[in-house]
């Protein structure tokens, strides 16, 4: 009886797995496209770095790079991309000549603005999809996930391990 429910659970958790990948792969797939934005056409790269920029107003390339996970060097190759395109400009520091601050310029803000704006929708729409489910069961849910993300954190942690021995 047991060794059956065992099976069960984990055929269940096979399929849950398979979701997941399959999550991952149409969420690589749209961070691979590029989206509009009013009238502004975006990659998810260039739309997330202006985003954190909008939301702190001031901010280092250093912090910038922490706070989205990437490297330093990703961070100002970016900044320098949306520089080109007069989204953000830097301004030096003026308490440390060697940092500059990042703002948004007019453009910027409409498409920060616009970006917002979209995410509002895509969120709508996924929520209304979620309507049969009750507060307890996407809590449970949600539980769930980040037990998942435990234990891909220890599998990213333990790849890392092996290449550093």
């Amino acid at each position: 009886m047991w060794k059956n429910m065992d099976e069960k659970r984990y055929e269940v958790f096979c399929s849950i797995m398979n979701e997941v990948d399959r999550a991952y792969e149409l969420m690589k797939e749209y961070d691979a496209l590029p989206h509009q934005y009013g009238n502004y056409i975006l990659y998810q790269a260039e739309s997330h770095m202006i985003e954190h920029i909008g939301m702190n107003e001031g901010v280092t390339i250093t912090k910038l790079a922490e706070k989205m996970g990437k490297t330093r060097s990703a961070c100002c190759q970016m900044v320098r991309k949306l520089r080109d395109k007069e989204w953000v400009r830097q301004v030096r520091n003026e308490k440390n000549n060697r940092e500059y601050n990042l703002y948004l310029t007019d453009e910027g803000k409409r498409i920060f603005k616009n970006h917002a704006e979209f995410d509002l929708r895509c969120y709508k729409r996924n929520f209304e999809g979620l309507r049969q489910f009750d507060y307890g069961e996407l809590e449970k849910y949600l539980e769930i996930q980040r037990k998942i993300n435990e234990s891909f954190q220890k599998d990213v942690e333990e790849s890392y391990q092996y290449f550093e021995s």
